[in-house]
């Protein structure tokens, strides 16, 4: 009796200690570093059309519904947290629905600051941009931005 209390206890702890091949899978599965990467890529360019296909239908929708408003920012600084314009963008995956987006100088020299893209699944299949988290306070979103240009 007292042998299979033991023999469960190890059973129980390699079962939880034992890494699987589900985290794995999920960890690939929930990768959005290309996504980040052209979002980084069409953000540096200023080019609304290659962020066009990145986005939900929703945001976009919001943005294109600001396209007249001459206090909506251009591509190149919508996007981001400051209107300062910086030549390095890197993003990569921190979990299943944020995207980390870093800025800089080269070589990481000030200013630099860190934005945090929102993935959400589409009915598609796909995962697109829904929303930007910027790094001035948690309050601060693109859609925050762009609510308060609507108004």
């Amino acid at each position: 009796m007292q042998m299979w209390r033991g023999t469960g206890l190890c059973l129980t702890l390699f079962a939880i200690l034992a890494p699987t091949g589900e985290s794995d899978a999920q960890s690939r599965r929930f990768n959005w570093d290309q996504l980040g990467a052209a979002f980084c890529q069409a953000t540096l360019a200023g080019d609304y059309a290659q962020l066009r296909p990145l986005l939900t239908d929703s945001l976009a929708g919001e943005v294109e519904a600001q396209a007249g408003n001459p206090r909506l920012q251009p591509p190149r600084t919508l996007f981001q947290s400051y209107t300062n314009e910086v030549p390095v963008c890197t993003a990569r995956t921190r979990n299943a629905a944020i995207l980390e987006i870093t800025r800089s100088n080269p070589g990481g020299a000030a200013p630099i600051w860190r934005e945090y893209a929102v993935i959400v699944p589409e009915v598609d299949g796909t995962s697109r941009i829904d929303d930007v988290l910027f790094a001035t306070r948690r309050s601060d979103t693109l859609r925050a931005r762009l609510d308060v240009l609507s108004n």
